[in-house]
């Protein structure tokens, strides 16, 4: 069942779901949609993290969360209301909830690459096909290939999650799940 968002607070109380309490955002409502923009400390704003700010638009009807480019918030609303009235497809990407569960485990190292088994499960509904692929990256450029022909989303997402994994940690992960 979509949430109840009716109001600026039950919008805020679904932001920190979406985002965690420590995001605050500036709401504008819609005809059919809140658009959402990220408001910045003046540290962030001083490190220039101002500069190209993307807004979030939340479906008034089904809860779905987009992010969208940086126009202002009003002109963002009127795309999004235009593409709902008329059918067409939203213009940004979903971002919650997420479409895709995805599991990595690693099966082979070497100093130049790590190989993964990726597997992968839609969370829509109707769902996507499920993913199983063997994924390889090159450690140093961070090019990948898997064992089919072209790299699905799920494994570009799994590329740059274990990359990250790895700078965080100092290490590339051994086993881990994330969903986008």
């Amino acid at each position: 069942m979509p949430p109840q968002l009716h109001t600026e607070q039950q919008v805020q109380e679904y932001l920190i779901q979406v985002f965690g309490p420590n995001q605050q955002h500036e709401i504008y409502p819609t005809q059919h949609g809140w658009v959402c923009r990220p408001v910045l400390t003046q540290e962030e704003i001083d490190r220039g993290q101002d500069l190209g700010l993307g807004n979030y638009v939340i479906n008034k009807h089904t809860g779905v969360v987009t992010a969208h480019r940086s126009l202002p918030p009003h002109l963002i609303g009127e795309e999004f209301d235009e593409a709902i009235q008329t059918g067409q497809p939203v213009q940004g990407h979903q971002v919650y909830p997420p479409m895709w569960r995805v599991q990595i485990e690693r099966t082979r190292e070497t100093s130049e690459e790590i190989e993964y088994n990726v597997q992968a499960q839609s969370l829509t509904q109707p769902p996507e096909p499920p993913v199983q692929r063997q994924l390889v990256i090159n450690k140093h450029t961070l090019r990948s290939r898997t064992n089919v022909p072209g790299i699905h989303h799920t494994c570009a997402q799994a590329t740059a999650w274990a990359e990250w994994q790895s700078h965080r940690n100092g290490t590339w992960p051994q086993t881990g799940t994330f969903e986008f």
